[in-house]
């Protein structure tokens, strides 16, 4: 015995925390027999026995009192030591909250037990997952089980209520994926709602629960948190956090260049921030892409429609839609036709965008949102471009979408409408966020102050007493939407056009600025001017100021300078000779009475805010001493504190001698800053106010109680009245049209030449010639997939080149020539591949870049074949130049691609996004198109059909030579610029580039027929390409004459 004893001090020596760890769990067992504070002890004895049944590790329901937390030499156990499994992208957010409201000790979450029925295959959990207590308070901490003894089951989380579900390898799961849960007592963290974390030993099971929360506990669909993004020079958003929650509408204010639409950038993914984290669709991002902010649930209306130019409306509505709401392209014309009837549009889901107005693309845009039927909706201005009808429809869409639970950003300058729909405001002012709260705790005039920072004691400046003596004279002007229109504008008066959208007043605005097709007398200061064009009118002192700043009115990617400038040429180059210093003079002095917020003045016009660009614009007039200025929409898209500027800007315009004339759909606007409103209904005046006579209701009235039974009305006046739908454009005629007329070209050549000539007929000259134009027809359509997307392909004659020379190492024989085919399509598209990467990630010009690979792949091509040479066997060439009626297989496929490319083009999403990419890559982003990815795909798709062409090419030569296919790279461009495609992106078509690529190789053959030397062949394809070029830009100039007249 007395040897067994300090074997035992030994062994308590040797483990004494866990002898004190077993010490501590009985005392606290001891204490507990008391029961709860406050309980009889007959309700304790039976809570021990309930616990006695269920065993340890069990907490019985409705035991009161918290369990005891770890102590800190416990909570470094395995599953919150793994930081991955620790971190909680939402906790900062939910601190924050409780602490904004007071509420930092609140209640934990009730943690109800029930007992699991065997093991179920897989428990949905629709509205939460219930997290149990495994101890109660005081007992034994329980046995802690492997890894390997562990059992599975399948479950489904559709929040994140758990963590370090999978501590063993480290990983944690996203919700609403099947993830294995851990049956064994496990030590987890539980996520409090009000943001706190619960470190307990937990046994996990689970209870589906039916409660629906109340408004008060939903949480967010969008959160973001601690947003920060810089540009070079400016901190457009600092540490800015915002909730969305399900059916309320939350107002983001501020000045022009606060961050608004940064912040909703980031949130819609079109913008990537340096900082901060979003939620959406319950998961945390650092960044987001638009496609995938779509797939989560997230429709965005930007404030310039983001609409590829070039694409039809059915296109761009296919393009913003997520991929489980988009119909068939088959049936797309009809769904969209039924979904536009729906909601009351007029519009041809088969027009170009481009030919659309602003207001017609708004409209496009929010129809797309509303149909991808969205937790989440962004709206940025959206009533800017639409008049008093189409925003009432708007809200009562709004009110829609609320009533589904739809959470709605809502960014505008106009508070009335925040007044209006709105529950709850953020306000930010130089990307802080300097208030928030709900829209019933503030009036108008404290959420001005807010915005600006200070008080507006007056909107408006003062009106003059009386008018002096006139400046511009208008009478009897007429129009193709407005017809008899006389006014006059004198020394000191702002004139107002007012009238319901569509009733001639922006034609006669358009008008007067030079845009044609008016007739009637107009003078300036008694002198009778022309206005037949712009630049007639620009001669006579008459300036427009469009409402489509980026589109007709400014040069987007220029700089301040170069805009402002630009009505000052005379006086910022004396003599044709470039002052920087007077330009930066003239700039100056321009826009520092605006306060535009910009780093520098070398900053793109396109960089900045809506509000920013129009005060560019009004410096650029004020600069040009204009004697009439015509203005359209003047604070569109502008923030309360400009539009005082603005508004001061005119008014002092106006003293100076200036006519103005404004056009808006504000009417509390031209109430406030008009001497005289005319109000048009129907392309005539239908009321004339002076003075007091100039208010709200007046306007209004006289836009709709306007009677016109005693005239006509203009044609164009009355067909916008009715709201039925246009007449469907038959595009398909314009596309069918050209690949006929350059096939019935071909056709007149080979007569003419035939004539001339017999044998030109020959079938031998004929296969031979169908067999040079399937090469032909390869490189082009080469090229039309990179030069629709607004890049070229300057490798593309190195390409053939490296195909032929890879094809004739396997020529031998035909059981070889397979693999030579695959390789030198494989050497292709690998070749687009680094070209991609050169032009997306590195950022190189195509031009530089192409031309840098095309000096590599034809030293690689040379390498291999220092000399011509590789002859295919007989059996091979048999293969690659088998004809059919004097037809070679070869032109076969050619053609087949070319069906294959058009569909592609015009029926694909890859179509779509090539032709998005090429017309607008900006635009094209924000409508969920993966611009780098969709440039990397076209030149691969280039260097693939580069080497299908050089395989052509090897069949028709039999050899491999590395200086073959050069003269093809010329041979592309030409082929596309006579298929009409479109040089700076956008458009093209396959058909009309096989087309244009067999009329090339007739007229060249001809040539040769007729005994014409080179440089004759040369000057002929010369001739050709500029003959192609300048007819489209012709028939453009004609339409564009018909249409004004």
């Amino acid at each position: 015995m007395g040897g067994r004893q300090p074997r035992r001090r030994r062994r308590q020596r040797r483990l004494p925390r866990r002898a004190r760890g077993r010490q501590r769990h009985r005392a606290g067992a001891d204490r507990h027999q008391g029961g709860p504070r406050g309980q009889p002890e007959g309700q304790a004895a039976e809570r021990r026995a309930r616990r006695h049944q269920l065993g340890p590790g069990r907490r019985a329901a409705g035991d009161v009192g918290p369990a005891l937390p770890l102590r800190r030499h416990r909570r470094g156990h395995r599953g919150l030591r793994n930081r991955r499994g620790r971190r909680d992208p939402g906790l900062r957010e939910r601190r924050q909250e409780a602490a904004a409201g007071g509420q930092h000790r609140r209640q934990r979450a009730e943690l109800r037990l029930r007992e699991p029925q065997g093991e179920e295959p897989g428990v949905r959990a629709r509205h939460g997952v219930e997290p149990h207590l495994g101890r109660p308070r005081g007992a034994a901490q329980g046995p802690r089980l492997r890894c390997r003894t562990r059992r599975r089951r399948a479950v489904d989380l559709p929040a994140l209520p758990l963590r370090g579900l999978d501590r063993c390898r480290g990983r944690q799961r996203g919700p609403g994926r099947r993830l294995p849960l851990r049956s064994a007592v496990r030590r987890l963290a539980v996520v409090a709602p009000d943001g706190g974390r619960v470190r307990e030993a937990l046994r996990v099971s689970l209870v589906t629960t039916a409660t629906t929360p109340t408004p008060t506990e939903r949480s967010a669909v969008l959160r973001l948190d601690g947003i920060g993004k810089s540009y070079p020079g400016v901190r457009a958003l600092d540490g800015v956090s915002l909730e969305l929650l399900p059916g309320r509408v939350h107002a983001i204010l501020g000045e022009n260049g606060a961050g608004k639409s940064t912040l909703v950038g980031v949130a819609a993914g079109s913008v990537t921030p340096d900082d901060g984290t979003i939620g959406l669709g319950g998961q945390a991002h650092r960044s987001l892409q638009p496609g995938q902010a779509r797939a989560q649930g997230l429709a965005i209306v930007y404030q310039t429609p983001a609409l590829a130019p070039t694409l039809t409306v059915v296109d761009a509505v296919l393009t913003l839609l997520p991929a489980d709401r988009k119909p068939s392209r088959g049936r797309a014309i009809g769904w969209l036709t039924e979904h536009f009837a729906t909601l009351g549009l007029a519009i041809d889901p088969q027009a170009v965008v481009g030919d659309l107005s602003q207001r017609e693309a708004h409209l496009i845009e929010i129809a797309a949102a509303l149909a991808c039927e969205p937790e989440v909706l962004v709206l940025d201005e959206p009533t800017e471009a639409l008049g008093a009808e189409e925003t009432s429809w708007l809200f009562a869409k709004i009110a829609e979408l609320q009533d589904r639970g739809t959470a709605i950003a809502y960014i505008t300058h106009r508070i009335p409408e925040v007044m209006a729909i709105a529950q709850d405001l953020t306000v930010l002012r130089d990307g802080r966020v300097v208030g928030r709260g709900e829209v019933a705790d503030f009036t108008a005039d404290e959420i001005v102050t807010m915005i600006v920072g200070r008080s507006l004691e007056t909107t408006f400046p003062e009106k003059p007493a009386e008018a002096g003596p006139p400046v511009l004279t208008v009478e009897g002007l007429s129009g193709a939407a407005f017809r008899d229109v006389s006014f006059e504008v004198g020394r000191g008066q702002v004139i107002g056009l007012a009238g319901v959208e569509g009733n001639g007043q922006r034609e006669l605005l358009h008008a007067l600025g030079g845009a044609g097709g008016a007739h009637g007398e107009v003078r300036v200061a008694g002198e009778a001017v022309s206005i037949r064009s712009h630049r007639s009118a620009a001669a006579a002192g008459i300036v427009l100021l469009p409402g489509d700043r980026l589109g007709t009115a400014m040069f987007g990617n220029l700089s301040i300078r170069e805009n402002v400038v630009a009505s000052a040429l005379g006086d910022a180059m004396p003599g044709g000779w470039t002052r920087r210093a007077r330009e930066y003079e003239l700039t100056r002095s321009a826009i520092d009475e605006f306060a535009v917020k910009t780093a520098t003045l070398e900053s793109a016009v396109v960089s900045l805010s809506g509000g920013s660009q129009q005060k560019v614009l009004l410096a650029r007039a004020r600069l040009g001493n204009p004697r009439v200025l015509l203005v359209e929409d003047p604070t569109q898209g502008v923030d309360a504190g400009a539009r005082v500027e603005i508004y001061a800007c005119l008014r002092a315009l106006a003293d100076a001698g200036v006519a103005v004339v404004v056009l808006s759909t504000d009417a509390v606007e031209l109430e406030g800053l008009c001497d005289r409103v005319l109000v048009l209904s129907r392309g005539a005046i239908a009321a004339d106010l002076h003075g007091t006579e100039i208010t709200e209701r007046a306007i209004v009235g006289g836009a709709l109680l306007a009677d016109h039974a005693d005239h006509a009305a203009p044609a164009s006046a009355a067909k916008a009245d009715a709201p039925e739908p246009a007449a469907p454009r038959r595009r398909w005629r314009g596309a069918a049209l050209q690949p006929a007329a350059l096939l019935a070209l071909t056709v007149v050549v080979v007569l003419a030449t035939a004539s001339r000539d017999s044998s030109f007929l020959e079938p031998l000259n004929i296969s031979q010639l169908l067999l040079a134009s399937s090469v032909l027809i390869l490189v082009g359509l080469a090229q039309l997939v990179v030069v629709i997307t607004g890049g070229i392909d300057l490798s593309v004659g190195s390409v053939v080149a490296l195909s032929g020379v890879v094809v004739s190492f396997f020529a031998g024989s035909a059981g070889s020539l397979g693999l030579g085919i695959v390789l030198a399509l494989a050497a292709g598209a690998a070749v687009g591949v680094v070209n991609g990467l050169l032009v997306t990630r590195l950022e190189v010009p195509a031009v530089i870049a192409t031309l840098v690979s095309s000096v590599a792949v034809l030293g690689l091509s040379q390498v291999m074949r220092p000399q011509p040479g590789g002859a295919a066997g007989l059996d091979a060439l048999n293969l690659l130049g088998a004809t059919v009626a004097s037809v070679p297989m070869l032109l076969v496929l050619g053609l087949l691609v070319t069906a294959a490319v058009a569909h592609v083009l015009q029926r694909t999403a890859l179509g779509r996004g090539l032709r998005a990419v090429g017309a607008d890559p900006v635009k094209a982003n924000r409508m969920g198109v993966p611009v780098a990815r969709t440039r990397v795909i076209a030149m691969a798709l280039s260097g693939a059909l580069g080497a299908g062409a050089g395989i052509a090419l090897f069949a028709q030569t039999g050899i491999g030579d590395a200086n073959s296919g050069q003269s093809l790279t010329l041979a592309s461009v030409t082929v596309i610029v006579i298929a009409g495609v479109s040089i700076f992106g956008g458009s093209g078509s396959a058909i009309s580039v096989a087309a244009a690529a067999l009329l090339l190789q007739v007229i060249t053959n001809a040539l040769a027929f007729l005994s014409w030397s080179i440089a004759w062949q040369y000057w002929v394809q010369g001739i050709f390409v500029i003959v192609a070029a300048v007819l489209p830009m012709l028939a453009r100039r004609s339409r564009m004459r018909r249409a004004a007249a």
